[in-house]
């Protein structure tokens, strides 16, 4: 099954060593992608504040394009020649992350052949969902004034499942090293 071969192929990567320098990349990228000169704080200054598709949880086609038309001209084009180039990197930082210290948390605390373990590929769902939302935005701004109401539509549904797998990956890592703690305090008693 692929979520077997997967999953096998992250444990295969993951190690303390490959925790530390994804984290290091997720947090490079992660300030990168929000601060300034090129992030969201940059994009703020600009536009008095207005925000990105990116950062809403749920938005309709209509909502999409107040949003878009409220960044106005030098918004989107920022948004499109600084925000999404960066965005095509922050998901690869944040999935490679949480795949890697999901998997390497799991098997410190649970036996390798724990079916269990394989909740390791829980986050490449989020990658995929925002590597898909980032398509739509893109198609979205290139295109703007015209409104793709079916690409907004597509796209919305991705931001939710992205959010989603996000969350459960932050609490799979919560989970994984209490557990671990746990185990460790058992094991030295």
């Amino acid at each position: 099954m692929i979520v077997d071969t997967v999953s096998t192929a992250i444990q295969r990567i993951s190690s303390g060593r490959a925790v530390l320098l994804s984290l290091a990349f997720f947090i490079v990228s992660a300030a990168l992608i929000n601060g300034r000169p090129f992030g969201l704080a940059a994009l703020e200054e600009i536009t008095g504040g207005a925000g990105i598709l990116d950062m809403a949880f749920t938005y309709t086609p209509v909502q999409a394009y107040v949003m878009l038309a409220a960044l106005g001209d030098a918004g989107r084009a920022f948004y499109l020649t600084r925000i999404v180039p960066l965005d095509l990197v922050f998901p690869a930082a944040y999935t490679l992350f949480f795949t890697v210290a999901i998997s390497w948390l799991l098997t410190r605390w649970l036996p390798a052949e724990s079916p269990w373990v394989r909740l390791n590929v829980v986050p490449l769902v989020a990658g995929v969902a925002d590597y898909c939302e980032n398509i739509g935005v893109v198609a979205m701004l290139l295109a703007y004034p015209a409104e793709l109401y079916g690409v907004a539509a597509i796209t919305a549904v991705f931001s939710p499942i992205k959010f989603t797998f996000i969350a459960v990956s932050v609490l799979l890592v919560l989970a994984a090293v209490a557990g671990w703690a746990v185990n460790s305090l058992r094991a030295g008693a």
